[in-house]
């Protein structure tokens, strides 16, 4: 008798515990994290940009300068901004306007500009104990907000009208969190 007790408390230990990950993209910048993530993951996008060899053509010349995106986004003017001031610096270029005569033209298309959210671990139903749809206490978990900046730049020399391409670039920037039901710790943290 005691042994099938044992062994549906067990079964049904198991079965409210699972192991689950879940990916919640968020195209909303509210609350400093998140700010922090998607500003500092656009900067290194730009920097390692900026350090692509077809990049380096551009040095002293006049370029004109147009980024896209999807959708109009709500960082898409700072990114602007980060891409024209890196350009001036690292490569002396005078940038005029989009549709004014210039030695290149170069479009920066994002792929992707924004936040993540993903957790994965071992979980079971909060039972009311938490509030939200999907609200669960973890038993041991990893939490994971990124910031993530995906994207490519393709370049148009109009003295020879030959194009190139930079490769697709990725930047993450992390900050990362073990969770259990006591405690909770960052496994990264934001510099």
């Amino acid at each position: 008798m005691m042994r099938r007790s044992g062994m549906a408390v067990l079964l049904a230990a198991l079965c409210l515990s699972t192991a689950c990950s879940t990916r919640q993209p968020s195209d909303t910048v509210s609350g400093s994290t998140a700010q922090r993530l998607v500003t500092y993951s656009l900067e290194k996008f730009v920097r390692n940009l900026t350090r692509q060899p077809e990049m380096q053509k551009l040095q002293g010349q006049t370029v004109a300068l147009k980024l896209h995106f999807l959708k109009d986004h709500t960082l898409l003017d700072y990114a602007t901004e980060l891409v024209r001031h890196r350009l001036q610096r690292k490569y002396q270029v005078t940038l005029v306007p989009a549709r004014a005569p210039a030695r290149f033209e170069v479009a920066v298309f994002f792929n992707s500009i924004g936040t993540d959210y993903d957790s994965f671990g071992l979980t079971v139903p909060s039972f009311g104990l938490a509030s939200g749809p999907d609200a669960r206490i973890s038993l041991l978990s990893i939490d994971m907000f990124h910031g993530i900046t995906e994207g490519y730049a393709l370049l148009k020399d109009t003295q020879t009208d030959s194009s190139s391409r930079t490769q697709k670039l990725l930047a993450r920037v992390r900050a990362d969190n073990v969770t259990t039901p006591i405690l909770e710790f960052p496994v990264n943290q934001l510099d």
